[in-house]
């Protein structure tokens, strides 16, 4: 593509998608364009983002969502990678948070380690940043995943894994649409409304190359008439971007349907696990952590230096997948999230501009 065609493509992604391409960052390391599809409906996008995302969501399509499945790790998708973690190309987000009112929800239990437990603390932060993103999936069937504000210049941000947004394989039809995000959420209970989409990305590295490696992404939200932005009502998580794989206390979130040796999941509550991270290997710079959660928790933040008193901490990391059998059945408690280095840093930037 040209040098003006890929700026005319960033033009179009700015006016809300006119079209359904968006941006994207090459191989997680250098800012790009996806092509835009042909047969896009620039007057269709503009409905979806308006009008058409609150009907499209009933209660009846949204209890009939479902956690985005994980391929199997194989060859072919475990591709082995040069870190995306350069030397002096860190970011942290630090975040004075506005402070919101209690309302007498249970406090957490105890921690307890990667045997995930029911977060009890519903209407305070953390799980006030944290929900369920619903979306159309590219065949047309309604699906979810975890994710979390955090601390945008947009105000209105959530992260969340490339698996939530895209197929991966690269097509400009396999963009997700019609997004809501669903914060705080419990058992069906919607305490802060929904938020609709304008705006999302990956990195190319997944757009591409379905390569876990780069399984990142990010959503701008709308403000919300009477609430305002998405970080101004809820608060946010701050965010540490090229900081390496190595933490001594992580918190993982997330809404999951199902675990390792797990049955009592039900993807309609919020749960959680913590420990230490480590990295995969020497050349393979993916995070790992002992984490029992699977479908549904997907695109979960990892939080670092989370402190429940404030509510909130940093970003590093997210649920993203795990080796599993030939029957899609996790064979190890271990989960994983990609290095959080440029790729993370290029996604934030692009979609926290818009």
């Amino acid at each position: 593509m040209s040098a003006r065609s890929r700026q005319a493509a960033v033009v179009v992604c700015a006016a809300l998608l006119a079209v359904s391409g968006m941006s994207a960052t090459a191989n997680g390391q250098t800012s790009a364009t996806a092509e835009p599809s042909p047969s896009s409906s620039a007057q269709g996008v503009r409905n979806t983002l308006g009008k058409r995302i609150p009907g499209y969501w009933t209660k009846r399509r949204m209890r009939a969502a479902t956690p985005e499945p994980i391929p199997a790790v194989t060859s072919a998708t475990q591709q082995t990678q040069p870190s995306n973690l350069l030397p002096g190309r860190t970011v942290e987000g630090t975040l004075p948070q506005r402070k919101i009112a209690r309302t007498g929800a249970r406090s957490a239990p105890a921690l307890i380690g990667s045997r995930a437990e029911r977060w009890y603390g519903q209407g305070n932060m953390p799980a006030r940043t944290i929900g369920k993103i619903y979306y159309r999936r590219n065949d047309g069937t309604p699906g979810y995943c975890s994710g979390s504000v955090i601390n945008a210049g947009n105000r209105n941000t959530v992260w969340t894994s490339g698996h939530c947004v895209h197929a991966g394989g690269g097509g400009a039809a396999n963009w997700f649409s019609d997004f809501i995000f669903v914060p705080d959420t419990d058992n069906g209970q919607e305490p802060q409304g929904r938020w609709t989409w304008r705006y999302a990305n990956t990195t190319l590295g997944w757009y591409n190359d379905h390569n876990w490696s780069y399984d990142i992404a990010a959503i701008a939200f709308n403000p919300q008439p009477l609430r305002g932005n998405l970080q101004d009502w809820l608060g946010s998580q701050g965010y540490k971007f090229g900081y390496g794989q190595l933490y001594p206390n992580v918190y993982a979130f997330g809404y999951p349907q199902d675990g390792f040796n797990r049955t009592d999941f039900t993807g309609n509550d919020l749960w959680y696990c913590t420990g230490s991270t480590w990295r995969t290997s020497a050349s393979d710079d993916r995070m790992n952590m002992s984490n029992d959660m699977f479908h549904g928790s997907s695109g979960g933040p990892w939080l670092e230096d989370l402190q429940v008193s404030r509510g909130w901490g940093y970003i590093v990391g997210a649920n993203s997948h795990r080796d599993v059998d030939a029957n899609g059945n996790p064979t190890s408690i271990v989960y994983r999230s990609p290095n959080h280095g440029d790729g993370a840093i290029n996604v934030y930037n692009d979609v926290t501009a818009h």
